[in-house]
């Protein structure tokens, strides 16, 4: 059988390295050309093709492909017309892992990253033995050694990953919520739905479903899988008088966390859910949840400044996500929106403006959403800004004390940055430089 892997990014890579580990017939392709490219093309020493068109599928019997390539590429087209099999590389790695590895994966539009590391953290506090890998993570197909090691894989899957992926089988499988989301790479809504629910084919009655009663397409879903299911957020399993209660016991209270927001105590009862589906003991959930602390861009607080809080939360990349942040904060808003174009509906987050003080639309995508916020009417608090450096300048004057000016965007950062993490890196550094200038130290 002769494999093409089609998009030679992280995950390309990865993959063509395990099939040629694995003796298999192996070609790599891109639609794309440039000196990387051709660099990366001499280092794998496999039989490769760039700037490739469809015809870089002949004699080939299956494709793997990258996440960041859309099912509309002309070689992904020519593939379905001509009945050649697509599997993402996720898909890949969970067919050359073999059995004896148990898999808890974990999808969503929002929090699946932050799940899946309180998942890890959890197990590490428990001294089980795990892998982590998957969307934000490693590559699946880079760390199968490591994950037969340790016989058990946490594994975060994104709709691209689970598009390309049939009847996975998971022992553990979590849908965190789903809302309209990368519209630009999925045909419908629809078709993302689906390709989320995905993350539960194959189940069986010994395997855990897990899904949030306020997310409608899981809780919808519910009664028809396969697997056990247990629902975050409503009965015996849910936050009760700022207590954390998992299946009717007390885990943690909210107030001993290091983190706040109702969106992220669902989180942790998914990855208390997950973990006491692996076999860990509730104190050691406990433990995990008491040490977890949130990863960077996510909520976080990177400077204070005259009384104003300054909050990176560069990584809300959809409108759920604002609206998420905005649900979960108590104090008055001073909202930066905006970032490259997604063309996503921001309907959402209307209902949360109330608490902005001004909400400052900026980049790619600032004018439509400024325009649209204005024709909800909601003019009186928008503003347009050029970039993120003027919007964070804006910000500090309209904010007083007491106020939190929130960087959370609903966009990806492609308009201005490589990617989320330097946004909010950039924006740490503009709080900390206002901080300075007021003579009042940064986080």
């Amino acid at each position: 059988m002769k494999t093409l892997v089609y998009g030679l990014g992280e995950s390309g890579i990865a993959a063509t390295h395990a099939l040629a580990e694995e003796g298999l017939d192996v070609r790599a392709a891109d639609a794309n050309d440039g000196e990387r490219l051709r660099s990366t093309l001499l280092e794998l020493r496999v039989e490769g093709s760039l700037a490739a068109g469809p015809e870089v599928l002949e004699g080939v019997d299956r494709i793997v492909v990258s996440p960041g390539v859309r099912p509309s590429d002309p070689v992904l087209r020519a593939a379905e017309e001509s009945g050649v099999p697509v599997v993402s590389e996720v898909a890949l790695g969970l067919e050359l892992l073999g059995p004896g590895v148990r898999v808890a994966a974990i999808t969503g539009t929002n929090g699946k990253t932050t799940v899946a590391d309180m998942l890890r953290r959890v197990l590490e506090t428990a001294g089980v033995p795990h892998t982590v890998a998957g969307n934000s993570w490693r590559a699946l197909t880079g760390c199968l050694d490591e994950a037969r090691e340790t016989g058990l894989l946490v594994l975060e899957v994104s709709s691209f990953q689970l598009h390309y992926m049939a009847e996975p089988g998971f022992a553990v499988a979590a849908l965190l919520n789903t809302r309209p989301d990368h519209m630009d790479w999925h045909a419908s809504f629809e078709e993302y739905r689906r390709d989320k629910l995905r993350v539960f084919g194959g189940q069986g009655p010994e395997d855990l479903a897990l899904v949030s009663a306020g997310d409608p397409v899981g809780s919808g879903a519910a009664p028809g899988l396969a697997g056990a299911v247990l629902l975050i957020g409503e009965g015996d399993t849910a936050v009760w008088d700022r207590r954390l209660f998992l299946r009717g016991e007390p885990v943690v209270r909210a107030d001993e966390l290091s983190f706040a927001g109702t969106h992220n105590h669902e989180n942790a009862l998914f990855a208390a859910a997950a973990a006491e589906g692996l076999g860990v003991e509730r104190g050691a959930i406990r433990d995990g949840l008491l040490a977890y602390r949130l990863k960077p861009h996510r909520l976080e607080i990177v400077a204070e400044a005259g009384g104003v809080s300054y909050v990176d939360d560069s990584k809300a990349t959809n409108p759920a996500a604002v609206a998420a942040a905005l649900g979960g904060l108590d104090r008055i808003v001073v909202l930066i929106l905006g970032g490259s174009e997604k063309y996503t509906d921001f309907s959402e987050i209307l209902p949360h403006l109330g608490r902005c003080r001004a909400v400052l639309c900026q980049g790619e995508a600032g004018p439509r959403i400024a325009g649209y916020l204005e024709d909800g009417g909601y003019g009186d608090l928008v503003e347009r800004l050029r970039d993120l450096g003027s919007a964070v300048s804006r910000a500090a004057e309209v904010a007083r004390a007491g106020d939190v000016v929130l960087l959370s965007p609903g966009c990806a950062s492609f308009d201005q940055f490589a990617g989320y993490a330097e946004r909010g890196a950039a924006f740490a550094r503009l709080a900390r430089e206002l901080a300075g200038r007021q003579g009042v130290a940064g986080r």
